[in-house]
């Protein structure tokens, strides 16, 4: 397996088992597209960023829909969406500038920076052309506020020249750029049908807390790869139990290997997955079973009791096989 697509996996893991958190907050959530300098346009999935192609399986996957769209610039040569503002003198075109408070002497019309007008008396001012003493704002002197002045020609000015250059070095001016519109995204009602494993997951957690375990519902676990996993049960102890419950809807065939790169990701664990008795038997030997220890069900709902049994007994196994 390559590190690229066992990489694309682990993102995979990370959105499927992130949706749990989601929807057991009830919170409305929306994948927003950003541009990443150097990159383009990208998409974060509950703390992980994602080219907008791998944005795009989801949604074709039916894990996501489009709920609006959002504008971004075009450069007109390359088309790309990485470009930054760049400020110019309007006079010689200089980028040499600097952003000062102005001031303006009503008399002469002379216009510079703040500084070029002060005195050692306050309140008193000269203006530096010619020579006139200034006391009173608004009939001797004006301050209309920040502007430009240009280090290379000295001109004084409000406003400079705005041009926008991508990362290829293509200037263009704003009123040429074109735009492109990318999706927002939010969760699918598909994703939705999950929730219902929230109550499911509670039950057990309260269960397995009264066995006086450590247990924790949709805590964060991070990976040796640095993937931030949303774990549905987490049973903390040296190995810990990562516990995950699979909905007949997302069980097909990448469901083994997303697990399977799921556990070997997460230090000093074993993973239980409650499967549904539906589950191809085929599948199941993808599961590594140094790593990953399952039950099957016919009904998770009525199967508390065998699942929370189950459970306690590969605690027993599994401390035994340690120590």
């Amino acid at each position: 397996m390559s590190s690229d697509f066992q990489k694309l996996r682990l993102v995979d893991v990370h959105l499927f088992s992130s949706l749990y958190d989601a929807l057991h907050r009830g919170e409305p959530v929306e994948f927003r597209p950003r541009i990443r300098q150097g990159i383009g346009i990208i998409y974060e999935l509950f703390g992980i960023e994602v080219p907008e192609e791998r944005a795009r399986a989801y949604y074709e996957r039916g894990l996501l829909e489009v709920a609006g769209e959002i504008s971004f610039p075009l450069c007109t040569v390359c088309r790309t969406v990485c470009l930054h503002v760049v400020l110019k003198c309007p006079e010689c075109n200089s980028r040499n500038i600097e952003k000062r408070e102005l001031m303006i002497h009503y008399d002469c019309g002379y216009t510079g920076r703040f500084e070029e007008f002060q005195t050692n008396s306050l309140g008193v001012y000269r203006c530096p052309k010619c020579g006139k003493e200034m006391k009173r704002v608004g009939i001797d002197y004006g301050r209309p506020g920040f502007g430009f002045t240009c280090i290379d020609c000295k001109a004084v000015f409000q406003v400079p020249l705005v041009e926008i250059e991508c990362e290829k070095g293509h200037v263009n001016r704003i009123q040429q750029l074109e735009l492109r519109k990318c999706p927002v995204y939010r969760l699918s009602e598909e994703a939705r049908r999950i929730s219902e494993v929230f109550s499911i997951v509670e039950t057990m957690a309260r269960r397995l807390e009264a066995l006086g375990l450590d247990v924790a519902t949709f805590t964060r676990i991070t990976g040796s790869s640095g993937v931030i996993y949303t774990v549905p049960i987490y049973v903390r102890g040296d190995p810990s139990l990562v516990i995950e419950i699979a909905p007949e809807r997302i069980t097909d065939e990448t469901y083994p290997i997303l697990m399977t790169l799921k556990a070997a990701d997460i230090p000093n664990s074993t993973m239980v997955i409650v499967l549904p008795a539906s589950f191809r038997p085929e599948l199941e030997k993808i599961f590594n079973p140094e790593k990953i220890r399952i039950i099957k069900v016919d009904d998770i709902s009525s199967s508390v009791d065998r699942i929370i049994g189950e459970i306690a007994r590969i605690i027993g196994v599994v401390s035994h096989e340690r120590h």
